[in-house]
């Protein structure tokens, strides 16, 4: 139970809270004028305080932790445990909350800060309220996903805008697994089966993410399946098969490089042999050409020319001609001689390389054929890194498919675990019946009482795990969404005192009544008084007064009687911390 909201600054108003329903007003003054406004005389902030008090998580430059709130504190008094106790926190140190009162069975002790203050850190004082709240002292799942004091908190404490648009929510990017696991706790559901859901999908998730790296990985491109990825592995072998047979047959020649580099220079002669051979061919086809064609003129040839011409020739000019005619003889008989020993000299040098030739091909022939089927030791190096590599493919293939093996045998593990979970949620559903049916019927009577008509609480069981929703005649409109929140928050609270669980306070902002029919409001307010009153609870609400369904309060519902704190908007004095920022 809270008892009181106080601060270390003047200005600001204390709030001194009771058992039953609290009404926190905000008053619009007869003089305030069109402009002014009380959405910001501290309503919500009051709630943000008592959340701060609570360990709530807290970032510089949000909430309370602003430049115009420092070296604010603010102290919250409760009851934990039947205990008096205070607690405070700093703006300027929020990782310390400052301790007083009896704690002597406290599972955690407050010890000293280094100015002797006995306090706690975060974590201890939420380990505290875990255990004076909730009853949670040992949690021995072995994952992360069970319930913490501050989330269970948030659904008794609704202090953002987001944790009044759904019930099972208290704030927008909320987990499906907290959803889970705080609201199967609270409708006393077995919670362990929500965590474990959530261990069988994160097994489901690193499996797939496993897989999609692997197929991406494989080898030739993205292979999709086993069977590609068998298939792969069995042209890789049959690859790696030939290569050995390579090995196994290569021999290593010594002289590999000498020889080779004999063959080489024996080709090249035979290519300068043959090719001398090409051009002394030629030559000799002209030589013999010339012979054929280069014939001596007969000795009466020019006479007979001379004689045709008409000219006669006199005897002296005859005796020349003659001589010529005999000096021309032995040029040709000359150049015939030449030519014929140049023939005998050129189809000798073509003989000889010929002769050469032959010499030299058998040669090369030798090396050739010592070289054949036998190579250098670098191309035996070669061959035998292809073989490794084919082998380190193969190995990897083959990794790569005992992997997805694994990972479709687990996968079908996940399945049929999943299978075997839900149908043992599904007992556990039906052994705990007579308890969270108890919830279900206090939301029905909540509902009926402010619609005449009941509402249901649903809870479900599907591949998933726990499905939870609330459905109200009429549902569409805003302000029946609100009340499924104030109606399950109320059955949630009832719910946790039936069950003997330490909350004791449920707090709403305005936010819960709006686009609420002031008969609603006024149906709600008195049926959280009258719950606070059978089952020893506190309700604190905050209001604008023009909220307030005066005329709609059943007869002798003294409203008066529950207002604690009234803020004005007269000046910034009014507010809840004396000025407005």
């Amino acid at each position: 139970m809270i008892r009181a909201v106080r601060a270390n600054q003047k200005g600001f108003h204390t709030a001194l809270l009771q058992p039953g329903v609290n009404l926190i007003l905000a008053d619009r003054s007869k003089s305030a004028g069109d402009k002014d406004t009380t959405n910001a005389l501290g309503k919500s902030t009051l709630i943000e305080i008592i959340d701060f008090c609570l360990a709530s998580n807290t970032s510089p430059g949000k909430g309370l932790r602003i430049e115009a709130l420092q070296g604010w504190a603010f102290t919250l008094e409760l009851s934990l445990s039947g205990r008096e106790v205070a607690v405070t926190r700093a703006t300027d140190t929020p990782g310390f909350f400052a301790i007083e009162g009896a704690t002597d069975d406290w599972p955690v002790r407050p010890t000293p800060n280094k100015e002797g203050v006995p306090g706690l850190d975060a974590k201890k004082w939420r380990a505290v309220l875990a255990w004076a709240l909730f009853g949670i002292s040992d949690l021995s799942a072995e994952s992360g996903y069970k319930p913490s004091a501050r989330s269970l908190l948030s659904y008794f404490v609704r202090n953002q805008t987001a944790a009044y648009n759904i019930p099972f929510k208290h704030f927008d990017n909320q987990k499906t697994w907290d959803i889970q696991v705080h609201n199967a706790f609270l409708l006393g559901l077995n919670w362990e089966k929500a965590a474990t859901w959530q261990q069988l999908k994160d097994q489901k998730n690193a499996l797939d993410a496993l897989k999609q790296a692997i197929k991406t990985g494989a080898v030739d491109g993205e292979l999709a399946s086993l069977g590609e990825l068998e298939a792969e592995r069995l042209r890789l072998a049959t690859q790696l098969e030939r290569e050995r047979e390579a090995l196994s047959n290569f021999r290593v020649l010594p002289q590999y490089r000498e020889i080779e580099s004999q063959a080489n220079l024996l080709t090249s002669e035979i290519h300068g042999l043959v090719n001398a051979n090409i051009v002394d061919k030629r030559r000799l086809d002209r030589y013999r050409d010339s012979l054929v064609s280069e014939d001596a003129p007969t000795e009466d040839r020019l006479e007979a020319l001379y004689g045709e011409a008409s000219i006669a020739l006199p005897g002296a000019v005859k005796k020349t001609l003659a001589d010529a005619r005999a000096f021309n003889a032995q040029i040709i008989a000359n150049r015939r001689e030449f030519i014929a020993g140049e023939i005998a000299a050129l189809e000798a040098a073509v003989t000889e390389r010929d002769t050469a030739i032959a010499t030299l091909a058998d040669r090369r022939a030798n090396y050739l054929s010592a070289l054949a089927g036998q190579g250098a030791l670098e191309e035996l190096t070669q061959l035998q890194e292809l073989h490794a590599a084919t082998r380190l493919k193969i190995d990897e293939l083959t990794n790569r498919i005992t992997q997805l093996r694994q990972m479709t045998t687990k996968a079908d593990t996940i399945k049929v675990e999943t299978v075997e979970l839900k149908r043992a949620t599904t007992l556990d559903y039906e052994e705990r019946r007579a308890l969270w049916s108890q919830a279900l019927s206090l939301f029905s009577e909540f509902s009926e009482n402010l619609y005449k008509s009941p509402g249901r609480l649903v809870i479900d069981i599907d591949d998933t795990g726990y499905k939870f929703d609330v459905e109200i005649a009429g549902s569409p409109s805003e302000g029946i969404s609100k009340m499924k929140i104030f109606c399950y928050d109320l059955m949630l609270i009832s719910f946790a005192r039936q069950r003997g669980l330490g909350i004791d306070f449920l707090i709403h902002d305005s936010t819960i009544f709006d686009g609420v029919d002031p008969r609603q409001r006024a149906h709600a307010l008195e049926l959280a008084a009258a719950m606070a009153a059978k089952h020893g609870f506190q309700y604190i609400c905050t209001l604008n007064t023009d909220m307030v369904p005066v005329g709609d309060f059943t007869s002798g519902f003294d409203y008066e009687s529950l207002i604690r704190l009234r803020l004005t908007d007269t000046d910034p004095t009014g507010s809840l911390l004396g000025f407005r920022y």
